[in-house]
């Protein structure tokens, strides 16, 4: 059992709220502002409890609220007790990923969601049997919790219609009293054979796209190419063996590897000698221009210049003579080597074609030994290839029919536990036929569980009088989440607190009569659940009025907000997600010495960024070293 108890924050930037066990409610005022405008708080109320039960902070509202509009260095407490252990969940805003629990006046500090998520589900789960396989702690608590933005679509998924979320019945297994292992096995396998599938399709367009064949045809294309590889090996091999070819393979295999030695010398000397070639043409200087630069400067220095124009000219001849020498002397020495390498090449081919000349009488395929080869390495690769592709495609083929068998038998197994839960199933109809026959004044509903081929595995079929409609939809979320707490079997593995956030969309007799049918369980049995709803003031003060309510809104409304008495005390519009996102991953980018000295949130301190700069350099440079230790290491 799970029972709320207070939320509350410090320091304040909303008042607490105590919760009570049984029929809470959470009053707001309507709002006619649009979605992302928060109206007066009563959905984000809820938003705040979730957050401390450790919803993912990027998917909260809570990640949505101006950071000037709230103070993050506020902490959000949630008083709460879970099978009689008292404890205070502690989540900061500022930073979301560490948990404090304080329990039995001891404070235990989670550096991360998981593992006191992990530490609540021991918890809640110690006095379960070790035979009942269970469920992780929030993949409980989130279908409890009913996002007002999930619009009640279906019975099977509470989360936000924008986040996609994928429909989970882990949950709704576990409390039905379902063993969930063979849904788990299933539901792994299908990521599997998904998995399968898609290496497989990528596979088959490689294969196809090398062979320019269909996948159907690859088999003997891969049979005719084995013919022929063997052809090629048997042939060289007989050559082989030959007593001609034994004398001149090693002295034609040596040549071979000098001619491309040579040859690769021969492109690089043939390189340095177009480099030096395309060199420009040094501008020449004549005499008489020289003369006249002299004459020039001898009119303006005048006895200051002691040397004669024949020593200028002198000077400059030495210039261009060392300047050519240079030039002229590489380039002459080059063309001389490659002279002697081309001289080299020449004779060591004309060495080998008269080795050729020796075998001459072999197999046609393979009188040029050195071309025969090549085609034979080339084909050898080539089946190599296709050959290792295929078997690849039929190993991953092979592996997702295994699959498709494994979870065939599963889903025969689970439909066999299935209708063994029949009992179960019959139970939990008719509590939902006691809840529709009290709001709907009929019992024309109805309830199976099947399995199915899909991805969902499972199917529950769920129908109320009347459903279809955006209105009916809600009442038959609201039946079948009711019918969970309440149902004698499915209360067994129930928390027995329910939160709805703004389900009620409907007609003034239906919310009439699900309000009254609420309170009569809380007049009967308070302590047995608790029941947490936010609802809109109009609606409610106007069945009061009417007097159609059975009982008085005051005794168990816990909070009221309206458009002066809001929630966070604040009037904000929500960040939408992508600006939030690209801020957090900006930050998330900077070294913690970085944000520590520019600011903690965007903008930064411009007139810090020379420094900045300084210290991401240096953060690089130690990790540079770090990372080089560790390669020395290694």
């Amino acid at each position: 059992m799970i029972r709320l108890k207070k939320l509350y924050s410090e320091p304040e930037i909303f008042d607490p709220i105590i919760f009570e066990s049984g029929l809470n409610i959470i009053l707001g005022e309507k709002s006619e502002e649009s979605d992302k405008q928060n109206a007066v708080g009563k959905s984000l109320c809820i938003e705040f409890i979730n957050f401390c039960l450790f919803k993912e902070y990027s998917r909260s509202r809570i990640f949505l609220i101006p950071k000037n509009k709230i103070d993050q260095s506020s902490e959000i407490k949630l008083d709460l007790s879970i099978n009689d252990n008292n404890l205070t969940i502690i989540r900061s805003i500022k930073t979301p990923e560490t948990v404090t629990f304080i329990q039995n006046q001891e404070e235990i500090l989670f550096e991360n969601i998981k593992d006191a998520t992990d530490y609540l589900g021991k918890l809640y789960f110690q006095n379960y049997s070790p035979s009942i396989q269970t469920i992780s702690f929030r993949n409980l608590i989130s279908l409890l919790i009913r996002d007002e933005r999930s619009e009640f679509k279906n019975i099977i998924n509470p989360f936000d219609t924008k986040n996609r979320i994928p429909d989970n019945y882990e949950p709704h297994l576990f409390l039905l009293g379902f063993g969930i292992e063979k849904y788990l096995n299933i539901k792994s396998l299908i990521k599997e054979i998904d998995k399968k599938k898609e290496f497989i399709g990528e596979t088959k367009k490689q294969i196809e796209k090398k062979t320019q064949s269909t996948i159907k045809e690859v088999k003997a294309k891969i049979n005719d190419l084995d013919s022929t590889v063997s052809k090629l090996g048997n042939a060289i091999d007989q050559l082989k063996n030959n007593e001609s070819f034994k004398i001149v393979q090693n002295e034609f295999a040596e040549l071979q590897v000098s001619i491309d030695n040579l040859k690769i010398k021969q492109g690089s000397i043939l390189y340095q000698i177009k480099q030096i070639n395309s060199l420009p043409e040094p501008e020449k200087i004549s005499e008489k221009d020289i003369q006249i630069l002299f004459n020039q400067f001898k009119q303006g220095l005048g006895d200051n210049i002691k040397k004669s124009i024949d020593e200028v000219k002198l000077f400059k001849n030495k210039i261009e003579s060392f300047r050519n020498n240079l030039i002229n002397k590489r380039l002459e020495d080059l063309k001389k080597e490659l002279s002697l390498i081309n001289e080299d090449i020449r004779k060591s081919e004309e060495r080998q074609n008269k080795l050729i000349e020796l075998i001459n009488n072999a197999d046609d395929i393979l009188k040029d030994y050195k071309n025969s080869t090549k085609i034979y390495l080339k084909k050898n690769q080539e089946l190599f290839e296709i050959k290792e592709k295929y078997n690849l495609y039929e190993t991953l083929s092979n592996d997702k029919e295994r699959f498709n068998n494994e979870k065939k038998d599963l889903l025969v197994a689970l439909d066999s536990e299935n209708k063994s839960n029949k009992e179960i199933i019959q139970s939990f109809e008719k509590t939902i036929l006691d809840i529709h026959e009290e709001i709907m004044n009929n019992r024309e509903a109805s309830f199976e569980c099947k399995t199915s081929k899909n991805k969902n595995i499972i199917d529950f079929e769920m129908r109320i009088y009347d459903d279809g409609s955006h209105t009916n939809e809600r009442l038959k979320v609201f039946m079948y989440d009711l019918a969970l707490l309440l149902n004698e079997f499915t209360k067994k593995y129930h928390p027995l607190f329910l939160i709805h956030d703004n389900i009620f969309k409907s007609d003034n007799d239906s919310l009439k009569k699900s309000l009254n049918f609420l309170y009569s369980k809380h007049q009967n049995s308070p302590e047995e659940f608790q029941y947490i709803l936010t609802i809109t003031k109009d609606e409610v003060d106007l069945l009061e009025q009417k007097g159609e309510l059975k009982f008085n809104t005051e005794s168990i409304c816990r909070a009221i907000f309206t458009k002066t008495q809001r929630f966070l005390k604040v009037h904000y519009q929500e960040e939408s997600k992508s600006n939030s996102k690209s801020k957090t991953q900006h930050y998330r980018i900077l070294p913690e010495s970085v944000s520590a000295y520019i600011g903690d949130t965007p903008p930064f301190r411009a007139d810090r960024a020379e420094k900045a700069l300084e210290l991401i350099v240096e953060e690089g440079e130690e990790l540079g070293k770090k990372g080089e230790a560790r390669m020395n290491k290694n």
